[in-house]
C-alpha cells in the first residue's frame, strides 16, 4: 500500500506542480500539452515519467539540452512521500481521504503562493466539494451543517485580521487567498481547531518573515503555504493538539 500511494503520489505531484505554474497564468493545465519551458517542444510520454525522467535526463531536456527547472522532480518526490506518509497515518477511509487532499492542496499552493503570491480558487473549490461529499458519504448532514458553519466562522475571524491589518497597517496585511483557505480549515477541522491551526502557521511563518525582511527588505510574503502546512500537521496530530487544548483549556 505505501509503495502504491508512493507511486500515486508522484504523479499527482507532477500534476499539481502544473496546476501551481499554469493556472495563475491562465493556461488550462488539463487540456494543454506539456511542453518544454524553455524550446517549447511537446514531451512526449517517456519525457513525462514521474521521478525517473529528470533523473535520466539529467534535469536537462531531450530536444534543446536546457536545465529544467529542479521544482518538477522535488515536488513529485515530495508528494510522493506525503502520500506515502498519509497512507502509513490512515487506514482507508475518510481521514485518509481527507489527508491526500491536504496534501495536494498543500503541493498546488506552495507553487502558486511561493511563485506569483496567489492563491487559485479553483483548487480551493475543488477541495471544499470534496471534503463535503466526503462528510456525506461517512457522516451525515448534521456533520456537514456543523463543519459548514465551522469553517464560515473562521472565513470570518480571517476577515475581522484582515480588517484589522488594513486599518493598523495602512495596508492588507492579508490576501483574499488566505482568508478562503481559512473557510477550508475550519471545514476540515472544526472552528476551535481551526483556530489552533491559524495560531500555529504564525509560529511556522515568522522565521521565514524575519528571513524575509533582512534578506530582501520585504515585509510582503506568501502565507499560503504555512497555513496549509498548519493544516496539514494539525490534521495529521488532531489528538494531540486536542489533548494540549484541552489541557490549557479545561473549560
Amino acid at each position: 500500500m505505501v509503495v502504491i500511494m508512493f507511486i500515486l503520489g508522484s504523479i499527482m505531484g507532477s500534476f499539481c506542480y502544473c496546476l501551481g505554474l499554469r493556472l495563475p497564468k491562465g493556461e488550462n493545465a488539463l487540456t494543454t500539452r506539456s511542453h518544454c519551458d524553455n524550446c517549447k517542444h511537446v514531451l512526449k510520454w517517456y519525457n513525462l515519467i514521474p521521478l525517473f525522467s529528470y533523473v535520466f535526463q539529467r534535469g536537462k531536456c531531450t530536444y534543446c539540452h536546457q536545465k529544467i527547472a529542479s521544482g518538477h522532480f522535488w515536488c513529485e518526490l515530495a508528494t510522493a512521500f506525503l502520500f506515502a506518509l498519509t497512507s502509513i497515518y490512515f487506514p482507508v477511509g475518510y481521514n485518509f481521504f481527507v489527508g491526500l487532499i491536504i496534501c495536494s492542496l498543500l503541493v498546488i499552493i506552495f507553487v502558486s503562493d511561493f511563485k506569483y503570491m496567489i492563491i487559485l480558487d479553483s483548487p480551493l473549490l475543488v477541495a471544499s466539494i470534496l471534503i463535503l461529499i466526503l462528510k456525506l458519504i461517512y457522516f451525515d448532514w448534521h456533520n456537514v451543517l456543523i463543519s459548514t458553519l465551522s469553517g464560515l466562522a473562521l472565513f470570518f475571524v480571517m476577515l475581522i485580521i484582515f480588517q484589522l491589518g488594513k486599518i493598523i497597517f495602512k495596508k492588507e496585511a492579508l490576501g483574499g487567498g488566505d482568508i478562503k483557505l481559512s473557510f477550508l480549515i475550519g471545514l476540515i477541522l472544526d472552528f476551535k481547531m481551526g483556530l489552533v491551526a491559524l495560531i500555529l502557521s504564525s509560529f511556522l511563518a515568522l522565521p521565514y518573515a524575519v528571513a524575509s525582511l533582512e534578506v530582501k527588505k520585504n515585509n510582503e510574503f506568501p502565507y499560503g503555504p504555512f497555513l496549509t502546512g498548519s493544516l496539514f500537521i494539525v490534521f495529521f496530530h488532531y489528538d494531540k493538539f486536542l489533548n494540549l487544548l484541552e489541557f490549557l483549556m479545561p473549560f
